[in-house]
């Protein structure tokens, strides 16, 4: 094949020419790029703006697992502090200790004084080998005679096996009914003059609406077997039999109360027309027909009868957990609520 160098220029000619028309769409290209994206600074520094957001929220979120991590530390060191309060009266004291036992409130099944609740609490306080005496912190209007029945024996039982160990009650505001029938098994009772003391009584009440249906016109429909199944129904009227053994249980009940409290105050007590009636006295007044021996406060008592002894204090024991948890409850809604926000 032969050449010549007209041929060669074409050539070269044809290659410049590529190379320049390459170039010409490279520049288009790129207009067309800087045509579809005019904002490019803007969506650098949006770029920019999202990665500072993306780093803050790093470091919040590494904050918030510290803040965690200290809240949880917290809350077991709470914990612990509350054990070691709440077992802290266990440990044996090498001194002389005088056993304080409140008793506040209704007696009765899951109410705030509870047979079995208190009688375990009158055996811890005589397993400490340094006890020198017993003070119960009385303030119930009464309640169930049947715990009330229990305190009662139990405070006796532990008066004939440790007879050197005295019992006291102190009454607060009142001792009555079931909170006196428990207060008389004790070896001496003080009140205040203003305390209200005795109530020895029992009580029944209801309502009788049986006019009333038929008033309405209402008719009800009871079915029983034994015809005195029913018998304190108020939708009902009571029949004469049924009026007769209900006042004959009541009585009996009140009988037992009434033998407690002789067994309990003894010679002590002057009985007189108003004493078993169910009628409510002043200290002043019970100190006068022996329902109790003498007018002091918890403190007077405590300094004129113990004045060696560390008083010791004996209460429901409650779940730690549970009592934490329900402090940690109450702050975090008294805060929730007096900080409302719309979100």
């Amino acid at each position: 094949m032969s050449w010549t160098e007209d041929e060669d220029r074409k050539a070269e000619l044809q290659a410049s020419n590529q190379d320049a028309s390459t170039d010409n769409e490279a520049s288009k290209k790129q207009e067309e790029r800087a045509e579809l994206d005019p904002n490019k600074a803007i969506w650098s520094l949006l770029e920019k703006t999202l990665s500072e957001n993306l780093i803050e929220k790093r470091r919040a979120r590494r904050w918030k697992i510290f803040f965690r991590l200290f809240t949880f530390m917290l809350v077991i060191a709470a914990g612990a502090a509350w054990f070691a309060k709440a077992n802290f009266q266990e440990v044996s004291l090498e001194r002389d200790v005088v056993a304080m036992i409140p008793m506040r409130g209704v007696i009765g099944s899951e109410a705030a004084i509870e047979a079995s609740t208190f009688v375990n609490l009158l055996d811890d306080a005589y397993q400490n080998h340094f006890l020198q005496g017993v003070v119960i912190e009385m303030n119930s209007p009464g309640g169930s005679p049947v715990h009330s029945g229990i305190i009662y024996d139990a405070i006796r039982s532990k008066q004939q096996a440790y007879p050197q160990i005295p019992i006291l009650v102190v009454v607060e505001d009142m001792a009555a009914s079931g909170g006196y029938y428990i207060a008389s098994a004790a070896n001496e009772i003080y009140a205040d003059k203003a305390s209200l003391v005795g109530s020895i009584g029992v009580i029944s009440s209801g309502f009788d609406a049986s006019q009333l249906l038929e008033k309405i016109g209402v008719e009800r429909r009871t079915f029983t077997a034994g015809r005195n199944k029913a018998f304190l129904d108020p939708f009902a009227p009571m029949t004469e039999e049924a009026q007769q053994k209900w006042q004959a249980v009541l009585n009996e009940t009140h009988q037992q109360f009434i033998s407690a409290v002789k067994e309990g105050r003894g010679s002590r007590l002057t009985v007189t027309d108003d004493v078993f009636s169910g009628m409510v006295f002043t200290g002043a007044q019970a100190v006068d027909i022996g329902l109790i021996d003498g007018l002091s406060s918890v403190n007077t008592l405590l300094n004129n009868r113990f004045p060696n002894a560390l008083p010791v204090f004996y209460r429901p024991s409650e779940n730690a957990w549970e009592v934490l948890a329900k402090e940690l409850g109450v702050k975090i809604a008294t805060k929730v609520l007096s900080n409302p926000q719309l979100h």
